[in-house]
């Protein structure tokens, strides 16, 4: 019996390589607004991350789950390391009074972990301020809010920060835009325009859109402006005005700079103006996993110094949500990859910064405390689960595992994942394997178990100076792959069938009251007599409860397998006999499953029921509770002791619960166990 504490523990994921860093904050989806650079160098990612607000993925009814977004912000260090001394681990949630990002609305986080929130309204735009724990900022504004007349049509305010702790927001209008720079208290910056303001004229052309804004230090403005109409006229355009409002005549052709279509960029540009008046341009290209990156001299050309002589760089990177300029010249791009905060940092010269994000040159994936899953791609990488019982699967690549603190799982689901051939090395290491807790699992790659290492066996063995033990198969696959695993130190005579597992595992309880909790491993849990209570945990588990009203749940709800249609982790409830779970006049000993997705099916085929019905014969009749918010699955027809077969399911599954969610027996076979075909009276229920 395995009963495990369920107190959440606080978790993200790292993934960094030469240049880069991706971060997972919650294991939901998250979302980059904004970069800040504090005076120690150090690096504020701002963005939104997602939790489950209610229900769970995969419940019955279009509206059974829904998410809202909480602000975070992720501190790194200069070299783009995770700043551990800030928040939790680096990271921080910033509670939010109500969902953010709803139209009209936009938000940073400044360099010291405060949340600044922009809000249109009808003639006005309403800044708010926000402390690192969610309460509102009375040292902002009138008591943490402040608020500024528009005095022309305008949408969409853009909202940022300077390199010296300043705040720019901009109120983008149709022909006049309003740019406003405030003091960090949220006064107006008397030094900057007219009193902290400057109304200014852009392209008068109802194809246009401003898009964004960026301030020079000097006080000058560049407004970018996008085509959003498929037309001949140029897809983008900057003008620069002086710190007076004018339009600067010296920039460009009369103060504007036009890019071509032929230049690649799609939709709106994030900018940045440099202290020496150079211009930072970054914006999608037709590809959407591609982004231009420009730089323009203080006069609109291009500056041939930066990128392979045009001026130009194109990375593979997803839209750049947010850009930053170092004091340095080290530009620093943040976006939203594959649904994690993503950042590259480019060199003054626009090469990929090789000492940003990973700083021995290997691709690392990090985990931290909570009970995390670490894929690996298919190149080699170093992947480390820390604390919590993490499943690492190292996938393509020569890996090196690193489970850390905890009963770790190390999975490999293909043969290749790790493997020697006659000439080459490709397997995977790992370094601190517990064979008291941790367990390899093998189960996808069919091996029998331990042997020789033929004939769907492996051999185990231990290098000559004991530094490494070895799980080898000698049989090769159509391509000359056997497999191949190394672990560090000698291990002989401690790895065994328990913790190299070959086939699903089974965990059985007792005849008393048990607390059944299953690992990431796909598992056989078998309550047996007693009311229990099983949750299976991750993987595609099989589910008995047995003799006794018993509590199931699957597990784990990876929301991505459900929006993707992936049955990889679906759970079967298998029923054996009507004593499982029945009731009779007096007495209900019925099972309640609780979580159950649209995935997971239920296994009646041993107790000879083929389909749904009216709940006579082989059929089972669905009947909902609304009172109890449950449905129930039900043969009205008692056996000789009185038992009607009965399933509870937690929630309204009505319209949800169908053929395929159902193992029934074939329509050959009718003879249900324990149940005589004379019928009682239909038991009502509710």
């Amino acid at each position: 019996m395995n009963i495990k504490d369920s107190t959440a523990l606080a978790t993200h994921t790292v993934t960094t390589a030469p240049g880069s860093i991706r971060i997972d904050v919650s294991g939901y989806a998250d979302a980059n607004r904004s970069i800040a650079i504090d005076q120690d160098g150090k690096i504020i990612v701002g963005g939104l991350t997602q939790y489950l607000a209610w229900g769970y993925p995969g419940a019955p009814g279009e509206e059974s789950y829904g998410y809202e977004q909480n602000y975070s912000a992720v501190r790194l260090n200069t070299d783009g390391s995770v700043d551990s001394g800030f928040g939790d681990g680096g990271v921080n949630i910033v509670p939010a009074a109500y969902a953010p990002e709803v139209l009209g609305e936009r938000t940073l986080v400044q360099a010291d972990g405060k949340v600044l929130l922009a809000l249109t309204l009808d003639d006005s735009v309403q800044l708010k301020r926000f402390n690192s724990d969610g309460s509102i900022d009375t040292g902002f504004g009138d008591e943490g809010v402040a608020t500024f007349q528009i005095s022309h049509d305008f949408k969409d305010p853009d909202l940022k920060v300077l390199s010296d702790g300043t705040l720019v927001f901009s109120a983008r209008g149709p022909e006049t835009t309003s740019v406003y720079r405030l003091n960090n208290d949220g006064s107006l910056l008397d030094s900057f325009g007219d009193q902290g303001k400057l109304l200014l004229n852009t392209v008068d052309d109802p194809y246009y859109r401003v898009g964004t804004v960026g301030v020079a230090d000097d006080g000058s403005v560049v407004i970018g402006s996008w085509n959003h109409e498929a037309s001949n006229a140029p897809l983008y355009v900057l003008q620069r005005f002086t710190s007076e409002g004018k339009l600067d005549t010296g920039f460009g052709n009369d103060g504007v700079v036009s890019f071509d279509v032929a230049l690649g960029l799609e939709g709106e540009v994030q900018m940045a103006v440099q202290t020496d008046g150079k211009i930072i341009v970054a914006g999608q290209t037709a590809d959407d996993a591609l982004t231009s990156v420009f730089r323009l001299n203080a006069d609109g050309t291009f500056d041939t110094s930066f990128g392979g002589g045009d001026g130009q760089v194109v990375l593979e990177f997803e839209q750049a949500m947010s850009l930053a300029v170092q004091q340095d010249g080290k530009i620093l791009l943040a976006g939203s990859d594959d649904r994690d905060l993503n950042l590259v940092r480019l060199n003054e010269d626009g090469t990929l910064d090789s000492g940003f994000g990973s700083q021995d040159g290997k691709h690392h994936i990090d985990g931290y405390l909570g009970d995390e899953v670490l894929q690996g791609t298919g190149v080699a990488e170093v992947v480390d689960g820390h604390a919590g019982d993490d499943v690492l699967q190292g996938n393509g690549g020569r890996d090196l595992l690193q489970g850390g603190a905890g009963a770790d799982i190390f999975r490999f689901a293909e043969l290749s994942d790790s493997y020697r051939t006659a000439t080459q090395n490709n397997s995977d290491r790992i370094s601190d394997f517990d064979a008291s807790e941790d367990r390899i699992d093998l189960t996808a790659l069919g091996f029998s178990g331990i042997g020789n290492g033929h004939d769907g066996t492996l051999a185990i063995l231990a290098s000559a100076d004991g530094s490494r033990t070895y799980l080898k198969s000698y049989d090769v696959d159509g391509a000359g792959h056997r497999f191949e695993l190394a672990l560090n130190g000698n291990l002989l005579g401690r790895l065994n069938e328990t913790n190299l597992v070959f086939t699903a595992p089974t965990l059985e309880g007792t005849s008393a009251k048990d607390v059944l909790t299953g690992s990431a491993l796909s598992e056989t849990i078998l309550g047996l007599d007693g009311n229990d209570r099983i949750n299976a945990g991750a993987g595609a588990d099989v589910i008995i409860g047995g003799r006794g009203a018993d509590r199931l749940e699957g597990g784990d709800r990876a929301d991505i397998d459900i929006l993707f249609d992936n049955a990889e982790n679906a759970d079967i409830f298998r029923y054996t006999s009507v004593e499982d779970s029945y009731r009779t006049d007096t007495r209900s000993l019925v099972d309640l499953i609780v979580n159950m997705t649209v995935r997971d099916k239920i296994d009646v085929s041993a107790l000879g029921y083929t389909g749904f019905g009216d709940g006579t014969g082989d059929t089972l009749k669905m009947v909902y509770n609304a009172q109890l918010e449950r449905t129930y699955l039900q043969n009205t027809e008692a056996d000789t002791q009185g038992h009607k077969f009965q399933i509870a399911l937690e929630g309204d599954w009505r319209e949800s619960l169908y053929d395929s969610n159902m193992i029934f027996a074939s329509q050959e076979r009718v003879t249900l166990v324990g149940v005589t075909t004379v019928a009682d009276e239909q038991h009502s229920i509710g």
